[in-house]
């Protein structure tokens, strides 16, 4: 029993670079499972691994959820990017409006005034 849970932490020491099992559980294991022919331990030792099977599913299920959320979130950017380029789109159309209007009236009459001058001078 002692090998079974020096590599259970050492399994864990791996897979989380750091010891996750304190040594308080470790001992507390050690002395639940002391006797490796007890039908009382193998029963525990079912339900232990029963626990650890049920959190590895949820684990797996909130995984899978991340992936949908990971989905809706690049559908939203996808969505965003076009937004935005409908914004710059009509951003542009504003700024050539507004130079039009401000400018337009100046144009027209600079326009006019030389086209009064070219009839009077050349024709």
């Amino acid at each position: 029993s002692r090998c079974f849970f020096w590599r259970t932490e050492s399994n864990l020491m791996n897979a989380y670079g750091r010891a996750t099992v304190s040594m308080v559980v470790r001992q507390k294991k050690q002395r639940e499972f002391a006797d490796p022919s007890s039908r009382q331990n193998a029963t525990k030792l079912n339900e232990d691994l029963a626990d650890i099977q049920n959190i590895m599913k949820r684990n797996i299920e909130e995984v899978l959820n991340r992936g949908e959320k990971l989905e809706n979130v690049s559908k939203i950017s996808g969505d965003l990017v076009n937004q935005s380029k409908q914004f710059k789109w009509g951003a542009k159309k504003l700024t050539w409006q507004a130079m039009l209007n401000q400018y337009g009236p100046i144009v027209c009459m600079v326009i006019f005034v030389l086209f009064v001058l070219y009839a009077k001078f050349f024709l």
